[in-house]
């Protein structure tokens, strides 16, 4: 440490004197001192940025650690985020919007914003009551994590940028410390990290759908995720697997919001919450290759979009980085532990594929398509059981998986348009990745970042019957009031089987 800093200052110190030198020799005009100031204040904040990132990943990179660095890698990383938002938002010249101009865009929008906040509501309602009743018993990963975020509280886990139980980063119990330091070291606090997760994810789906398809599917897709069991139970389950559910459709909406506004703060956001996702449950780390490839399909399908967009996908990049450097510098660092549970799961990684041809005799082709057919077969014609769930059930009723089929359709028939090859490869590359190419498919645990995605396709499916009736000259207000009968309907039959049946059954218990 005391080496680095000697070396940094020998370089720095000769190279201050000169440059004071030279504007000693030649002080800036008037002019040129005008031309500079605006970007004097960006500028700093953005050398500060680079300097906290590079103390930052030095600091990660030392591998006697003690709590003073493990402390000053926080800060430091804190700040640099900090100084990097100030810089993008003072270059960009943002102001913030005033909450009168908040409070007119509801007025104007009473219906829409009643009904948004009254599936919010609902759905935070449902996710918290009988909270540490059901499911019951509490599982061990929800024992584990609630350990490891006691050892935060207590000082025994100082560094954030390390890996503790099942390789998942110490900052993803972060959350947990906190709710403990609200409602006490308890299961229900180690629970109402999920439960807020998931209601957040209902409200990250409405603002993908809306922006992606209008009010009406957007209303559709996230009450249908209110009651869906799926969801549900891992809202209710203190483990790190529900923020699969709101990340994705969280930065597919920022980076489709910031392309069409071609905001720069946006498109910040959208890579600050990309690179958050490495610090969460291993699954979730599929948004950032997700994130990454929306701007490369812009890329390619919209002309001139870098030449148009460089400083915006600048300004992603930045946020990208800065917040996932040293969470990613570990992982270059202990590679291992970034594999630990795809080399686990992976039937290519672990060999189960080569020796069950061995044992079997199928072809690698049959091993395959039996691993596709159990991991989709599970949304409508096959009980989702174990993995948390051992639903004696799929994952849809027969009414869902109807319009969750004609949705599905429906998004294959404008493959090619942006927003529907975003959601088809959103799906797919989670049912191949976390589905069929994985161990003992289909794993709920690893299925979860399709529950949004299934959401849409209802809604999409229902849009579908919608324009079928429209052309048949039904009134729109019958429409409207079919699909709000479609929603209670499988919002009743989702509630009544979890609720009911499956609780009654008790079949969580081992």
């Amino acid at each position: 440490e005391i080496a680095t800093g000697v070396m940094m200052l020998v370089v720095a110190l000769p190279l201050f004197l000169l440059a004071v030198r030279s504007i000693e020799k030649t002080p800036p005009t008037d002019e040129e001192f005008a031309l500079l100031k605006p970007y004097l204040v960006p500028g700093l904040m953005f050398l500060a940025t680079i300097g906290l990132t590079v103390a930052l990943i030095f600091n990660v990179t030392d591998y006697a650690r003690t709590k003073e660095l493990d402390y000053a890698g926080t800060i430091e990383w804190l700040l640099s985020i900090l100084s990097l938002t100030f810089g993008i938002l003072w270059v960009s010249k943002w102001k913030p919007v005033h909450p009168r101009e908040v409070w007119e865009w509801i007025k104007a929008n009473k219906v829409e914003f009643g009904l948004a906040a009254t599936v919010m509501l609902v759905g935070l309602i449902v996710r918290m009551v009988y909270l540490t009743d059901h499911p019951y018993p509490w599982s061990g990963d929800e024992a584990s994590v609630g350990l490891d975020a006691v050892r935060i509280m207590n000082g025994s886990i100082t560094n954030l940028f390390d890996t503790s139980w099942s390789g998942q980063p110490n900052a993803s119990f972060l959350p947990t410390a906190f709710t403990m330091l609200i409602f006490g070291k308890t299961m229900f606090a180690v629970k109402m990290v999920s439960v807020l997760t998931g209601t957040l994810s209902i409200l990250a789906l409405y603002f993908l759908a809306r922006e992606w398809f209008g009010v009406e599917i957007a209303l559709i897709s996230s009450a249908f995720l209110v009651a869906y069991p799926f969801h549900l139970q891992f809202s209710r389950i203190g483990v790190d697997n529900i923020f699969d559910s709101l990340m994705a459709p969280l930065v597919i909406w920022l980076i489709f919001r910031a392309a069409r506004l071609k905001s720069l703060p946006v498109y910040l956001l959208a890579g600050i919450a990309s690179g958050l996702t490495i610090y969460t449950y291993v699954g979730t780390r599929l948004v950032v290759a997700m994130g990454v490839g929306t701007i490369v399909y812009f890329a390619i399908r919209q002309k001139n979009y870098i030449k148009t967009n460089l400083p915006q996908l600048g300004s992603y990049l930045a946020g990208l980085f800065v917040t996932a450097a040293p969470m990613a510098t570990f992982f270059i660092k202990r590679p291992e532990l970034f594999m630990t549970r795809l080399g686990q799961e992976g039937i290519f990684l672990n060999g189960w594929l080569a020796s069950q041809v061995e044992q079997t005799g199928q072809s690698a082709t049959q091993v395959l398509l039996d691993q596709f057919s159990k991991t989709t077969l599970v949304f409508f014609a096959q009980n989702a059981g174990s993995n948390f769930l051992n639903f004696d059930r799929p994952y849809l009723t027969t009414l869902g998986a109807v319009f969750f089929l004609i949705g599905l359709a429906a998004a294959f028939r404008y493959f090619f348009e942006e927003r529907y090859f975003i959601l088809q490869m959103w799906f797919w590359s989670v049912m191949t990745l976390g589905g069929f190419l994985t161990l003992s498919p289909p794993a709920n645990t690893r299925l979860l970042m399709t529950i949004p995605v299934t959401g849409l396709f209802i809604a999409l499916g229902a849009m579908q019957i919608s324009k079928v009736l429209l052309n048949l000259k039904f009134k729109r207000t019958w429409v409207y009031g079919l699909n709000f009968l479609l929603i209670l309907a499988l919002s009743y039959q989702n509630l009544s089987f979890y609720f009911g049946s499956y609780w009654q059954g008790r079949f969580f218990h081992d």
